[in-house]
């Protein structure tokens, strides 16, 4: 069975520890984005395989000059050109381990609207949260690279702040092991694909 440690080695955890930005981008560009590049095209297949046909994504850092990431990520989206203005699923590596998350960052001003009126509004959000009681809020942390805690927030106090703040976005998931399948880690991003329709208009 092909596993998520096939790809990502779970020592590369490490890199994010790691305290000079040349030293720590150096060995992320060197050995975990060509990893990620790959493990994206796979997701993609196996997600397009599931129905739902999505674009793969990697993130470069290239607007980094003085901080190193505390993380990085693959992301997948429904456009060809980019990821970062749509709601979008992301496998995640940074200090903290692995994690499978969905993400509207602050730029997605049409997803955030979309996505924060029926949060906002439609009981069906709220019955969806309740059927995924472990969710985890990495909006806590945001770009820390650590573990999110559990989601205490409401659908509907996330939907407001998503319509009425311009600084807000949306990042939740869970932690992966990286002895994880792929099979699940895809099982584990369909399970949000209702956000992500939702968001994306589809």
């Amino acid at each position: 069975m092909e596993k998520l440690k096939d790809h990502l080695d779970p020592s590369w955890a490490e890199i994010f520890e790691i305290d000079g930005f040349a030293e720590r981008m150096g060995l992320i560009r060197q050995k975990v984005r060509p990893a990620l590049v790959t493990l994206a095209k796979r997701l993609s297949e196996l997600m397009g395989e599931r129905g739902m046909p999505v674009f793969p994504h990697v993130a470069s850092h290239m607007r980094r000059r003085v901080n190193p990431p505390n993380e990085t990520w693959l992301a997948l989206g429904p456009e060809k050109r980019g990821y970062k203005a749509w709601g979008h699923l992301g496998v995640f590596i940074g200090k903290g381990g692995c994690s499978v998350r969905f993400v509207v960052k602050d730029e997605a001003e049409g997803p955030k609207r979309t996505l924060g009126s029926w949060l906002e509004k439609e009981s069906e959000a709220q019955k969806w949260f309740k059927g995924h009681p472990d969710l985890c809020d990495y909006d806590v942390f945001h770009g820390s690279g650590l573990p999110g805690p559990p989601l205490e927030r409401s659908p509907r106090e996330i939907g407001i702040r998503l319509r009425q703040l311009k600084s807000s976005g949306l990042d939740i998931g869970w932690g992966v092991p990286f002895t994880a399948g792929l099979d699940s880690l895809a099982e584990r991003m369909g399970s949000l694909a209702l956000l992500y329709r939702i968001a994306n208009g589809s």
